[in-house]
Protein backbone atom coordinates (compact mmCIF):
# COMPACT_ATOMS: atom_id res chain seq x y z
CA UNK A 1 0.00 0.00 0.00
CA UNK A 2 1.27 3.44 -0.85
CA UNK A 3 1.59 6.24 1.68
CA UNK A 4 -1.22 8.38 0.13
CA UNK A 5 -3.56 5.38 0.29
CA UNK A 6 -2.74 4.77 3.97
CA UNK A 7 -3.26 8.46 4.72
CA UNK A 8 -6.63 8.43 2.95
CA UNK A 9 -7.80 5.35 4.87
CA UNK A 10 -6.65 6.80 8.19
CA UNK A 11 -8.46 10.07 7.47
CA UNK A 12 -11.69 8.23 6.65
CA UNK A 13 -11.33 6.15 9.80
CA UNK A 14 -10.95 9.21 12.01
CA UNK A 15 -13.82 11.10 10.34
CA UNK A 16 -16.34 8.26 10.58
CA UNK A 17 -18.25 8.66 13.89
CA UNK A 18 -19.32 5.01 14.01
CA UNK A 19 -15.81 3.68 13.52
CA UNK A 20 -14.28 6.32 15.78
CA UNK A 21 -16.59 5.45 18.68
CA UNK A 22 -15.76 1.75 18.33
CA UNK A 23 -12.03 2.31 17.90
CA UNK A 24 -11.47 4.66 20.80
CA UNK A 25 -14.23 3.80 23.26
CA UNK A 26 -14.99 0.24 24.22
CA UNK A 27 -17.05 1.20 27.26
CA UNK A 28 -20.53 2.67 26.71
CA UNK A 29 -19.82 5.72 28.90
CA UNK A 30 -16.65 6.73 27.03
CA UNK A 31 -17.10 9.73 24.73
CA UNK A 32 -13.57 11.05 24.73
CA UNK A 33 -10.23 9.34 24.16
CA UNK A 34 -8.88 11.51 26.99
CA UNK A 35 -11.23 9.95 29.54
CA UNK A 36 -9.80 6.51 28.71
CA UNK A 37 -6.19 7.58 29.16
CA UNK A 38 -6.42 9.20 32.57
CA UNK A 39 -6.78 7.33 35.85
CA UNK A 40 -8.97 7.07 37.93
CA UNK A 41 -11.99 6.81 35.63
CA UNK A 42 -14.34 9.77 35.51
CA UNK A 43 -17.62 9.53 37.38
CA UNK A 44 -19.50 11.43 34.65
CA UNK A 45 -19.68 10.09 31.09
CA UNK A 46 -17.17 11.75 28.78
CA UNK A 47 -15.59 13.83 31.55
CA UNK A 48 -11.89 14.02 32.23
CA UNK A 49 -10.90 12.31 35.45
CA UNK A 50 -7.89 14.60 36.03
CA UNK A 51 -10.04 17.54 37.10
CA UNK A 52 -11.87 15.40 39.69
CA UNK A 53 -8.76 13.75 41.09
CA UNK A 54 -7.02 17.10 41.38
CA UNK A 55 -9.78 19.00 43.14
CA UNK A 56 -7.36 20.75 45.51
CA UNK A 57 -5.82 22.88 42.79
CA UNK A 58 -4.14 23.03 39.44
CA UNK A 59 -1.02 21.05 40.39
CA UNK A 60 0.32 19.00 37.51
CA UNK A 61 2.17 15.73 37.14
CA UNK A 62 4.09 15.80 33.85
CA UNK A 63 4.79 12.77 31.69
CA UNK A 64 8.08 10.97 32.43
CA UNK A 65 11.15 12.77 31.09
CA UNK A 66 13.61 10.69 29.07
CA UNK A 67 15.73 13.30 27.22
CA UNK A 68 17.30 16.68 27.93
CA UNK A 69 14.97 18.30 25.40
CA UNK A 70 11.92 17.04 27.29
CA UNK A 71 13.44 18.24 30.57
CA UNK A 72 14.01 21.74 29.16
CA UNK A 73 10.38 21.87 27.96
CA UNK A 74 9.11 20.88 31.42
CA UNK A 75 11.35 23.48 33.08
CA UNK A 76 10.11 26.22 30.73
CA UNK A 77 6.47 25.20 31.14
CA UNK A 78 6.73 25.20 34.94
CA UNK A 79 8.70 28.45 35.16
CA UNK A 80 6.20 30.26 37.43
CA UNK A 81 5.35 27.32 39.67
CA UNK A 82 7.82 25.37 41.83
CA UNK A 83 8.74 22.04 40.27
CA UNK A 84 9.84 18.83 41.97
CA UNK A 85 12.02 16.62 39.80
CA UNK A 86 11.76 12.98 40.83
CA UNK A 87 14.92 11.18 39.69
CA UNK A 88 13.70 7.59 39.65
CA UNK A 89 14.40 4.14 38.26
CA UNK A 90 11.33 2.10 37.31
CA UNK A 91 11.16 -1.27 39.04
CA UNK A 92 13.24 -0.25 42.06
CA UNK A 93 10.89 -0.77 45.06
CA UNK A 94 12.11 2.28 47.01
CA UNK A 95 11.85 4.51 43.94
CA UNK A 96 8.37 3.24 43.08
CA UNK A 97 7.17 3.81 46.67
CA UNK A 98 8.59 7.35 46.72
CA UNK A 99 7.05 8.14 43.32
CA UNK A 100 3.61 6.95 44.42
CA UNK A 101 3.73 8.87 47.69
CA UNK A 102 4.97 12.04 45.97
CA UNK A 103 2.26 11.95 43.30
CA UNK A 104 -0.46 11.40 45.89
CA UNK A 105 0.77 14.28 48.04
CA UNK A 106 1.15 16.71 45.12
CA UNK A 107 -2.09 15.85 43.31
CA UNK A 108 -4.45 15.05 46.18
CA UNK A 109 -3.25 16.19 49.57
CA UNK A 110 -1.47 19.53 49.43
CA UNK A 111 -3.25 22.85 49.15
CA UNK A 112 -0.08 24.54 47.89
CA UNK A 113 1.04 25.06 44.28
CA UNK A 114 3.71 22.68 43.01
CA UNK A 115 4.26 20.54 39.92
CA UNK A 116 6.09 17.23 39.65
CA UNK A 117 8.00 15.50 36.85
CA UNK A 118 9.60 12.06 36.87
CA UNK A 119 13.09 11.84 35.37
CA UNK A 120 13.71 8.25 34.31
CA UNK A 121 17.39 7.69 35.04
CA UNK A 122 17.62 4.37 33.21
CA UNK A 123 17.83 6.34 29.94
CA UNK A 124 21.29 7.43 28.85
CA UNK A 125 20.08 10.91 27.83
CA UNK A 126 19.16 11.79 31.44
CA UNK A 127 22.66 11.29 32.90
CA UNK A 128 23.53 14.91 32.10
CA UNK A 129 20.46 16.07 34.04
CA UNK A 130 21.66 14.08 37.06
CA UNK A 131 24.96 15.99 36.96
CA UNK A 132 23.20 19.31 36.35
CA UNK A 133 21.00 18.95 39.44
CA UNK A 134 23.57 17.27 41.72
CA UNK A 135 21.89 13.87 42.02
CA UNK A 136 24.16 11.31 43.66
CA UNK A 137 21.73 8.48 44.39
CA UNK A 138 18.41 7.10 43.19
CA UNK A 139 15.71 7.95 44.17
CA UNK A 140 16.24 11.67 44.78
CA UNK A 141 13.80 14.57 44.69
CA UNK A 142 15.06 18.00 43.62
CA UNK A 143 13.06 21.16 44.22
CA UNK A 144 13.49 23.60 41.31
CA UNK A 145 12.49 27.26 41.00
CA UNK A 146 12.98 29.04 37.69
CA UNK A 147 15.30 26.25 36.45
CA UNK A 148 17.61 26.47 39.50
CA UNK A 149 17.80 23.66 42.08
CA UNK A 150 16.92 24.74 45.62
CA UNK A 151 16.61 21.64 47.81
CA UNK A 152 17.17 17.87 47.71
CA UNK A 153 15.28 14.99 49.37
CA UNK A 154 16.63 11.44 49.58
CA UNK A 155 15.31 8.50 51.55
CA UNK A 156 18.59 7.96 53.42
CA UNK A 157 18.59 11.54 54.75
CA UNK A 158 15.08 11.31 56.15
CA UNK A 159 14.86 7.80 57.55
CA UNK A 160 15.74 4.15 57.18
CA UNK A 161 15.21 3.88 53.43
CA UNK A 162 11.42 3.69 53.70
CA UNK A 163 9.10 6.54 52.72
CA UNK A 164 8.23 8.65 55.75
CA UNK A 165 4.91 10.22 54.72
CA UNK A 166 5.00 13.08 57.23
CA UNK A 167 8.54 14.20 56.39
CA UNK A 168 7.89 13.92 52.64
CA UNK A 169 4.71 15.98 52.88
CA UNK A 170 6.49 18.59 55.04
CA UNK A 171 9.34 18.76 52.49
CA UNK A 172 6.91 19.17 49.56
CA UNK A 173 4.96 21.92 51.34
CA UNK A 174 8.18 23.70 52.37
CA UNK A 175 9.20 23.91 48.70
CA UNK A 176 5.75 24.79 47.31
CA UNK A 177 4.07 28.18 46.88
CA UNK A 178 0.93 29.22 48.72
CA UNK A 179 -2.20 28.77 46.63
Amino acid sequence: MSLPMITLLATQLVRSPAIRSQAFCTAPFCKSWLSKLLYPPASKPGASSYREANSNGPNQCFLPVRTNGELNEVLMFSNRVPLILNFTFRGLPQADALTGALNRIVLLETEKRVNVADIETDFLETKEAMLRFGVKQIPTLVSVRKTFPEDHYTLSEYGSGEVDWASLKAWVEKNADDA
